[in-house]
């Protein structure tokens, strides 16, 4: 089971009931940590109130939402730095495991980047509202190849001439960025190039081929995975990857 820092309510209630029951192994990054529901009760002048008015608890009892103070909303307090686990209340799986709550779902192997890289940051806050054309230009392009037997394999690689391509269509829909500033995010740019082109040129099974290839939550549980026969095995090998590393 995977789950990522962004995951919405449902799927963090379903990765803790899982991991409660020891029924799957979560993998990734401490999800969002909304477990909670808000109710708007509109009020005269066009203002609105909103209420608290439901809680999400995994089956052993542990909250999902994240704490939050008086002057904070939850919408706050989900925008918030990860809780250290000291600071979170224990539960434990039905094979005795200890899980934690009152702060979203912790995995229990972690996987993948936790910080943005600065040079994708920068990008980001270059394109700020023109990102919808950005991605255009990224799909005009990629639909542009189709057909033209460029690209034949999954393991095509993204070239520079690709990227130079996206940079002149950006031009022709009135993206002005700094050029040093779309280079150093070369990485960032070639993913999304690799993931359109595969997907409009040869099929959703090849752009999902290589999103899975990039992702380092899913290459952990194949490694996890990897010679493991039962799921007493697979627990007991999670139980000695996290021993190693002190949890």
């Amino acid at each position: 089971m995977l789950v990522d820092e962004y995951s919405a309510s449902a799927s963090e209630i379903v990765a803790g009931a899982l991991q409660d029951h020891d029924r799957a192994v979560v993998v990734g990054h401490t999800s969002y940590g909304k477990g909670s529901a808000q109710t708007l009760y509109p009020i005269t002048g066009g203002s609105a109130l909103k209420l608290t008015t439901a809680k999400w608890f995994t089956p052993s009892g542990r909250s999902i939402s994240k704490p939050h103070t008086a002057q904070s909303d939850e919408e706050d307090a989900e925008e918030s730095k990860p809780v250290p686990l000291a600071q979170r209340e224990k539960f434990k799986t039905d094979a005795g495991r200890v899980v934690y709550g009152g702060g979203g779902i912790t995995p229990d192997i972690f996987a993948g980047d936790t910080v943005v890289p600065a040079t994708e940051l920068a990008l980001q806050n270059a394109l700020g509202k023109k990102i919808p054309q950005f991605r255009d230009a990224i799909t005009d392009y990629s639909m542009s190849l189709k057909g033209s037997n460029m690209v034949t394999s999954p393991d095509f690689a993204v070239t520079d001439a690709m990227r130079e391509a996206v940079w002149q269509r950006m031009r022709q829909r009135g993206i002005e960025i700094d050029r040093g500033v779309y280079d150093a995010a070369a990485p960032l740019v070639s993913r999304f190039i690799s993931y359109d082109v595969a997907r409009y040129v040869l099929g959703r099974a090849a752009e999902q081929r290589r999103v899975v290839l990039d992702a380092q939550e899913v290459q952990k549980a194949v490694e996890l995975l990897r010679g493991v026969k039962t799921q007493k095995e697979l627990l007991a090998r999670v139980g000695a990857q996290q021993g190693r590393r002190g949890e």
